[in-house]
């Protein structure tokens, strides 16, 4: 048994990142992808990370690369990326290499290396402001990465917070109620962002869109990966099901153009063997969600 996509919802997918009829004047695409592990070829002393040889960080790098690129978002949060280097790698990667990207990034005390990034498209919007948001209690985890983003041709101001939450295995107990501290941080922050700011949360959070957790600590945000769920869409399949981790939130000041989706290729695909049609681990076991923003 594999993990499959509706077929019309494939193809539907496979449109779905073309200009609409009728789409507003400024519209931006906004998404959250899980590169899983992009790490570089070095080894850095009190880290666990991972070590690629050279000739499969390449590989990676022109995958993620050519992902990016079909998808052409104007703002992406990336989980999973070891640290600047590997950014602008990514970057100078045809077909990254001709788009005007430009990428936000700090480290972060987690104990393999990995934070939470963002790109963003310098023609269309810019960075007005940026911080890494330290989760307390000395926990080794991603930071919150927090920024503000002003719209060009329009004087729309939107803030973005990209996340990686903790996942559920490793130490259950001490992994959950980090879980809830930083759900509960990321709900407060953006309760508390200036009345009339647009506020979207990207990233993964290791949780369906109907859980407990993302209910009880959202509660002033809609999740836009809902309704692709609900269609059978996901971005990580486990134990032949997809499941949604990955998400889109925005508050009432956000007006989403279409619904979220995953966006997927046939070659983003296992092919052969046991994991056929699961995510190619070679790029990424996620695939990216995405949406359209109406100003």
């Amino acid at each position: 048994m594999r993990p499959t996509f509706p077929a019309t919802l494939l193809a539907l997918l496979i449109l779905a990142v073309r200009p609409a009829h009728g789409q507003p004047a400024t519209a931006l695409t906004i998404a959250a992808y899980n590169v899983c592990n992009l790490f570089d070829t070095l080894n850095d002393p009190g880290q666990h990370d991972m070590v690629l040889t050279p000739e499969a960080y390449r590989l990676k790098t022109a995958a993620l690369s050519r992902v990016i690129g079909e998808l052409a978002p104007d703002i992406i949060a990336l989980c999973e990326v070891e640290n600047a280097g590997v950014l602008r790698d990514l970057l100078d990667t045809p077909p990254l290499d001709t788009v005007p990207y430009r990428f936000i990034h700090y480290d972060s005390p987690d104990k393999r290396g990995i934070d939470a990034a963002l790109l963003y498209r310098a023609d269309r919007v810019t960075s007005a402001g940026s911080e890494p948001i330290r989760i307390p209690d000395g926990y080794p985890t991603r930071d919150i990465l927090r920024t503000e983003f002003s719209i060009a041709g329009t004087d729309k101001r939107i803030v973005v917070y990209a996340a990686h939450l903790p996942s559920h295995r490793g130490g259950y107990s001490r992994a959950a109620r980090m879980r809830e501290m930083i759900a509960a941080r990321l709900g407060d922050m953006a309760s508390r962002e200036a009345p009339g700011a647009g506020v979207i949360l990207l990233g993964d959070l290791n949780d369906s869109p109907a859980s407990k957790l993302l209910r009880r600590n959202f509660p002033g945000l809609d999740c836009l990966t809902a309704e692709a769920h609900r269609q059978g869409q996901g971005s990580y399949a486990w134990r032949d099901t997809w499941q949604m981790y990955d998400h889109i939130f925005v508050n009432r000041n956000v007006r989403p153009y279409g619904n979220a989706r995953v966006f997927v290729r046939d070659w983003m695909l296992t092919r052969t063997g046991r994991f056929r049609g699961y995510p190619d681990r070679s790029v990424s076991d996620h695939l990216p969600v995405y949406v359209r923003i109406a100003f």
